[in-house]
């Protein structure tokens, strides 16, 4: 197996186990020796159980970027970035939600994940050719944030096959902001045509100046 293949592996037993057992009680040792994979390996691709979660949201990322800007509208690409993460967390929802009901008791493991989530939303917005620069980008970055956090709520409820709640919420979430777009979202105007900007200024955007 090369490294990413152990890592999946690591990751796919450690979720098991917190699913079953509850995060607080799982251990890396254990599922380490569950996968079949040297403790000492498992040491060495992670330090602590914090940065499985890392290594998860990592993941959802990569997925969600596989997907490029296509100069369709912001809040159609934002809707379908957002859904491939979800569709990654899915796939080990019993064990994640596990480690999120742990949050409000372990605020260094909130500090990190808060951390993680809005680098994570900066590389959408960045992938939408969104300037996240200077105090509009900041607040941009902190709408993603709550947008996401917010369908976060709603996803650990949702028990759909399809996910079909989350995607209502999602849907009307970025609506909703959409209002406000042209507050603080400021579009990067070097990679966007006259024409797009102008036709999309009234969805999800605003020039730059």
């Amino acid at each position: 197996m090369n490294n990413e293949e152990i890592n999946l592996k690591l990751l796919n037993s450690a979720m098991a186990l917190a699913a079953e057992q509850g995060w607080s009680r799982m251990s890396l040792v254990e599922a380490a020796q569950q996968a079949d994979i040297p403790i000492q390996t498992a040491r060495q691709n992670f330090a602590c159980k914090s940065s499985l979660l890392l290594y998860l949201n990592r993941l959802a990322d990569e997925a969600a970027l596989e997907q490029s800007y296509q100069d369709q509208p912001i809040a159609d690409y934002l809707f379908d970035l957002f859904m491939s993460r979800f569709d990654v967390f899915q796939e080990y929802r019993a064990g994640f939600i596990s480690a999120l009901h742990t949050l409000p008791f372990n605020p260094s493991l909130t500090l990190i994940m808060g951390i993680a989530t809005k680098n994570s939303m900066r590389w959408i917005a960045e992938s939408a050719q969104i300037n996240t620069s200077g105090i509009r980008g900041i607040a941009c970055i902190k709408g993603l944030t709550a947008i996401w956090a917010l369908n976060m709520r709603v996803w650990i409820k949702d028990d759909t096959q399809d996910l079909s709640q989350t995607m209502a919420s999602l849907d009307q979430t970025i609506k909703k902001a959409g209002k406000f777009s042209p507050y603080f979202v400021v579009r990067n105007k070097e990679n966007t045509s006259e024409e797009t900007s102008e036709s999309q200024d009234e969805s999800f955007i605003s020039k730059k100046n």
